[in-house]
């Protein structure tokens, strides 16, 4: 089973987990906004992902947006 996700429902269970996340408005060097193709749903979105442990957003930002390239 995957993970359940809630949205408003006061009958969700407790909150036991806090992941940051980043997501970024990467534009490349013709001024036209950066993309990813996501696995999950196939739609187009702002490159995001999970921010590691120790992690700046900044440094997260650069990742993510690096591992679409």
């Amino acid at each position: 089973m995957g993970r359940i996700k809630y949205c408003i429902d006061p009958k969700a269970p407790k909150v036991n987990a806090l992941i940051p996340v980043g997501d970024l408005l990467a534009v490349d060097d013709t001024g036209a906004i950066r993309l990813q193709l996501r696995r999950d749903i196939g739609q187009w979105a702002l490159p995001v992902g999970a921010q590691d442990i120790g992690e700046t957003a900044a440094q997260c930002a650069i990742r993510e947006d690096g591992d679409r390239r």
